[in-house]
């Protein structure tokens, strides 16, 4: 490229100081045969040199590098315009030509239209005229830096047709989705085991369970979650032992729980929880008429500001929310249970101020085995409330599994019946239908 370049600029000054010294000789009569010698000299001495160099540049092989001359190269040099066959070669194209060279400018002209389209001012999708012609880019409706398009540029026929030899792509954009709905729901026979100080009451005995998780999540991939999960579960048993109650339920539960969250950095969120759980249904204890626990009896409801850390991969997942500020509302709709769960005597509720931690976590090493598990904490800095929920799957196929569920838990809060413990234990194995969407 620098020896043709040079090449021409001598021949342009060669033609130049030609011309010159002949005008000169036409417009000044007086001239001395010393210097009209000299310029002939010059002259000759210059020809000589210019015929020597185009001698070497006729037997010296074309150059490779010399990149502006291939015309692949004019896209990335030319005015900002968007192609089709970059778009085509990296989205997967059949068809043919120069596909190492091709595929490494169809890459840089991407790159440029996926970090600054405010750049590309020109489309030539919009031609369809002769290709014998020369044609003019039709401008995009993006402004230049100055707020008026340029000037479109002319492009030649050859260039449109080696550029434009793809049909135009057939894409459609969607606006994203950021909210994700999942449930599960499960129909389960169990035999249950319960402590004489369960705080719901209960006994021994064989049973059916029906359970139902609901979901609703929005994750803008950005910073933001906003999770939503409600809790329902509602078991009923029969007992020979108990001639006051024809049924009884062994497990009852209606949870909600909201959870905001603002990324942080990796993996760390600060959030802001709300849970709120209840029950359906009256508890009794064998052949006893007074009631244990019913609906709103107790209601509670955590708010809690702080962070949480989440994790997840296919096989694991874990949310663990902690969160030093907290305020615990209890209210107990039937005011004869109101000291059984730590209000005052002639109250129907009460407020404790403190901190929580919540996790949740979910194990799946293979497709026949899950561990699910909440651990729930609440301190006052007097009181703890603690639950741990476990619940371990075996699945027999898609729709069939035995499930084992533990649940120990802990409430210095609340009355204590006779001597018993403050320790609580809830257990339940059990068969049946599993269905998830």
């Amino acid at each position: 490229m620098n020896l043709k370049f040079t090449a021409i600029l001598l021949s342009f000054c060669s033609l130049t100081l030609g011309s010159f010294a002949q005008s000169s000789r036409r417009s000044t009569k007086v001239r001395t045969n010393a210097l009209e010698d000299s310029l002939t000299t010059i002259g000759q001495r210059y020809t000589l040199a210019l015929d020597s160099l185009n001698k070497s540049l006729e037997t010296s092989a074309p150059s490779d590098t010399d990149n502006l001359e291939n015309p692949y190269y004019f896209p990335l040099f030319a005015s900002s315009t968007f192609y089709h066959f970059p778009v085509q070669l990296e989205l997967g194209s059949l068809q043919s030509g120069s596909p190492s060279l091709q595929s490494g400018i169809a890459q840089a002209l991407m790159y440029a239209y996926a970090t600054h389209p405010e750049l590309v001012h020109y489309n030539l999708s919009y031609y369809k005229g002769d290709r014998n012609k020369s044609v003019v880019a039709k401008p995009s409706t993006l402004p230049t830096d100055k707020g008026k398009p340029a000037t479109p540029p002319k492009v030649s026929a050859q260039q449109l047709a080696q550029w434009q030899d793809f049909e135009p792509l057939a894409l459609q954009i969607h606006r994203p989705n950021f909210w994700t709905f999942k449930g599960n729901f499960s129909l389960q026979f169990m035999q249950y085991l319960v402590s004489d100080n369960w705080y719901k009451g209960g006994e021994d005995h064989n049973s059916f369970l029906t359970a139902a998780v609901l979901e609703a999540n929005y994750d803008n991939k950005q910073k933001f979650t906003f999770t939503n999960k409600l809790e329902m579960k509602l078991g009923f048993q029969t007992s020979q032992s108990d001639s006051l109650h024809k049924y009884k339920t062994n497990a009852d539960l209606l949870r909600l729980t909201n959870k905001l969250g603002l990324e942080a950095f990796k993996h760390w969120y600060y959030t802001a929880m709300l849970q709120t759980w209840t029950q359906f249904y009256p508890g009794y204890q064998a052949n006893k008429s007074r009631v244990f626990s019913d609906f709103i009896s107790p209601i509670e409801t955590v708010f809690s500001i702080g962070m949480d850390y989440k994790y997840k991969t296919p096989k694991f997942e874990v949310s663990a929310t902690m969160s030093p500020i907290a305020a615990n509302y209890k209210y107990v709709d039937r005011l004869a249970l109101s000291e059984r769960y730590g209000v005052e005597k002639g109250k129907h509720s009460h407020l404790n101020l403190g901190s929580t931690v919540t996790v949740n976590m979910r194990w799946t090493p293979n497709s026949w085995f899950q561990w699910s598990t909440r651990f729930y904490a609440f301190t006052s800095y007097s009181k703890v409330q603690a639950e741990w929920e476990n619940t371990i799957a075996l699945r027999a196929n898609k729709h069939l599994s035995t499930k084992l569920f533990l649940f120990p838990r802990f409430d210095d809060g609340v009355k204590r019946r006779d001597n018993s413990s403050f320790f609580q234990f809830n257990e339940y194995l059990s068969v049946g239908l599993d269905l998830g969407f």
